[in-house]
């Protein structure tokens, strides 16, 4: 009899769906009628309705569904929230990175109101994700604190110094830190062999490892690989700071896995690239190296020397008017470094070609199918030309620029830089289970590179904000 009040049931349904429509489950929110467009499909998904509840994605379906909530998605499309995997979060001491402690100190109104817009610039600009390379636990739970905020993880940074491991708390401009603390000292050697520093990466929770090869950093391969073999059984990969041709062979004899920045340039090297160059490039294609181009880091640099750059629109949904209005000061160029407030033609010249050869790079490895990962390196300097957010968005036109698919570009943005960090089954897709931090766009991203501007709403753990409410425009001024 239970059976046949089933199939009577389930008839009776058949003729009568708005009755059944009635009583189906009305609970989350449903972004209805909308086109989701994810890396692990092989073509966007059009008329699709995905449910959310309790921050993760409960629902993708080819059916209406109802929710407690509906928000309308016709003529919309739904994408994973953004990674950047390579940037340096200001938090405590933070202040904004051009700036001096003494300028802070004077400041304390446009600190706080520029610490507060950081995190909403990024959301601004699509990443919901980001990777801090130089950070720590501590910094990285007082950064997701914040209630409006990427979802922030961290990367122990460790140097092989005259032999021996040390951990590397800060980046090298770090925010009024001085140069003694950015590097601890060995107190005990027991504690900083290849094991024991891992072991410590892994209890912090970090979930990688960086390196670094450069000037008052080069180690030896020998110093170095230890240390690979050491995360790597551990199931954490290791970046590495490796911004040179001889550094990026480093990386390929050590074996690390994601190389952090583009080829630039020694003073006088030409802009193409030897066969030397391009024998690295092979050995990083044939090892499945990931590889962050950061060729806006250059561009960043390079935008110093234009007088009209903080007048720019998209400069300002990242900053504060009061923190551009100390920019434009004189007060302004404090942090700047000297070489760039003096570069002339020569100087500007010399940036132009660095570009010229990421570019060139970039070119070789999109046409190899490299593994390319998205890092935008904000902020890369003592300077104001890498805003939280927009850096990353001005470097996906390096990369389409470059030469590089669409569709490559977006799973870089995605699920590539996801799976490289373990965070696949939590986030870069749109499938059931996932964390819903999503974007809600005009235009597809499969279309142009253009799409990523037309975000209209955010959803942070489920949660949908207009993308207006996170621009600096609606910032709270001292």
């Amino acid at each position: 009899m239970k059976k046949l009040f089933v199939v009577v049931a389930a008839a009776s349904c058949g003729l009568s769906l708005f009755a059944c429509a009635l009583h189906a489950p009305r609970t989350g929110l449903v972004v209805s009628d909308v086109t989701v467009v994810s890396p692990e499909r092989s073509s966007p998904l059009p008329h699709a309705y995905v449910r959310i509840v309790d921050g993760r994605i409960a629902e993708v379906s080819e059916q209406r569904l109802h929710g407690e909530a509906d928000i309308d998605g016709q003529g919309r499309y739904l994408i994973p929230g953004l990674i950047d995997s390579h940037v340096h979060l200001a938090v405590a001491p933070g202040f904004p990175a051009p700036m001096t402690s003494k300028q802070a100190a004077a400041h304390p109104e446009v600190v706080a109101t520029a610490l507060e817009q950081d995190p909403k610039s990024f959301l601004f600009f699509g990443f919901t994700t980001v990777i801090d390379l130089v950070g720590s636990a501590e910094r990285t739970a007082q950064w997701n604190a914040r209630e409006l905020r990427p979802d922030a993880y961290f990367c122990s940074a460790v140097a092989a110094v005259n032999g021996q491991l040390r951990f590397v708390p800060f980046p090298y401009f770090s925010y009024g830190v001085s140069g003694d603390a950015q590097v601890l000292p060995v107190v005990d050697p027991a504690l900083h062999t290849p094991q024991a520093i891992i072991a410590r990466v892994e209890a912090d929770g970090a979930k990688c490892v960086k390196t670094i090869y450069e000037r008052g950093f080069m180690p030896t391969v020998e110093e170095v690989r230890p240390l690979v073999a050491a995360a790597h059984a551990r199931e954490l990969p290791v970046f590495i700071h490796a911004n040179r041709q001889r550094a990026q062979r480093f990386a390929v004899d050590v074996g690390a896995d994601v190389i952090v920045h583009g080829m630039w340039r020694d003073p006088g090297e030409d802009v193409a690239l030897d066969a030397e160059a391009h024998a690295v490039l092979d050995a990083i294609v044939r090892d499945k190296i990931g590889y962050q181009p950061t060729t806006q880091v250059i561009a960043g640099l390079l935008d110093m020397t234009n007088k009209n750059y903080l007048a720019r629109a998209d400069v300002a949904d990242a900053y504060p008017r009061a923190l551009i209005d100390l920019y434009k000061s004189t007060e302004g160029a404090a942090g700047t470094p000297l070489w760039l407030r003096l570069a002339g033609a020569d100087a500007q010249n010399g940036l132009r070609g660095t570009i010229d050869r990421a570019t060139e790079v970039t070119r070789i490895l999109a046409r190899a199918d490299a593994r390319l990962l998205f890092g935008s390196d904000t902020p890369s300097d003592l300077i104001y030309t890498n805003p939280s957010g927009l850096n990353g968005r001005l470097e996906m036109d390096h990369w389409i620029a470059a030469g590089v698919s669409l569709e490559k570009l977006f799973r870089a943005l995605t699920i590539d830089n996801a799976r490289m960090l373990r965070l696949q089954d939590q986030i870069g897709t749109i499938e059931r289970g996932k964390t819903a931090n999503l974007l809600l766009l005009r235009a597809n991203p499969l279309q142009s590179v253009k799409a990523y501007d037309t975000i209209q709403t955010v959803f942070l753990h489920g949660r949908p904000i207009e993308r207006e409410e996170l621009s600096a425009h609606t910032a709270r001024e001292p």
